[in-house]
């Protein structure tokens, strides 16, 4: 018994000089959730000024800018954030003024030349509907990407629709785990 209590005692004095510096600043890392949203108000104007595309649906485009800074631990951290690791990105119908259904679109978030990237087809844009944004194409990486930037983004909906003169809205929320090292 004495041979194996001298024995872990000479690997952890041996152990210990050789552990990296890495190892032992990565045991002070904090972890925190953050979202980070917004509102697409898409307005379709009325049938005598709108725009048809070729398969006859009406075009619709909305973007908002979203600031990472906004969220009281990101600028906490700011300077000691390690990862961004997204759980879930969503898109919820808020409120629509007629019936109205998405033939085809886009969701994107982005920033410069990092794009993600989600296809909308026959949605029926109705209070409370969701649209889930995976990560089937590897979004989710790239939006943890955009995320490491710490800067300003883009959230835009864009596509047509089988009606005019209609208004919705639909919230984008992106649900991450953040790491930070306050060392």
């Amino acid at each position: 018994m004495k041979t194996i209590l001298k024995t872990l005692v000479i690997f952890l004095f041996i152990g210990i000089p050789f552990s990296s510096c890495d190892d032992i600043e990565s045991l002070a890392d904090i972890d925190f959730n953050s979202q980070f949203s917004t509102d697409l108000d898409v307005v379709v104007p009325q049938a005598v000024s709108y725009k048809s595309t070729q398969t006859g649906g009406v075009s619709f485009s909305k973007e908002e800018t979203i600031d990472p800074l906004t969220d009281s631990n990101i600028k906490k951290y700011l300077d000691k954030l390690k990862s961004f690791d997204v759980q879930e990105i969503t898109g919820t119908v808020k409120r629509v003024s007629k019936p109205v259904t998405i033939e085809t679109g886009t969701i994107t978030i982005s920033q410069g030349s990092q794009v993600a990237s989600w296809s909308i087809s026959n949605f029926n844009v109705v209070s409370g509907a969701k649209i889930i944004l995976d990560s089937g194409e590897g979004q989710w990486a790239k939006v943890n990407q955009i995320l490491k930037s710490k800067g300003k983004f883009t959230a835009k909906i864009m596509g047509t629709v089988d009606n005019y003169d209609v208004s919705f809205t639909i919230n984008i929320l992106i649900k991450v785990k953040v790491v930070a090292n306050p060392l």
